[in-house]
């Protein structure tokens, strides 16, 4: 867990991880989180999470590879699909003052 604005992930499990430990947990509340699933091979597919528990999305490389999430969220969980590799995704925070 990290404060950077700028994380790397590698996602390597199936499942989340507990609800107290998120991959990602932002050191300050961004107004959006960018998610980027960096491989090319369409069946790495990564879900993502704002409360450990349930999927709030998902990253299919080469149809919805990023997505932007408007909103005040501190903390991502990220997981791989059953059927993919181990997958790095790029979680980037931002903030407008």
């Amino acid at each position: 867990m990290s404060d950077l604005a700028l994380q790397t992930v590698s996602v390597s499990s199936a499942s989340y991880p507990a609800a107290t430990s998120p991959q990602v947990d932002i050191g300050w509340e961004p107004d959006s989180v960018l998610l980027v699933n960096r491989s090319s091979t369409s069946t790495d597919i990564v879900y993502f999470s704002f409360d450990g528990r349930e999927d709030h999305g998902l990253l299919i490389p080469g149809t919805i590879p990023a997505i932007e999430w408007k909103g005040k969220r501190k903390r991502v969980w990220l997981r791989r699909d059953s059927g993919a590799a181990t997958t790095s995704v790029n979680v980037m925070a931002n903030t407008v003052r």
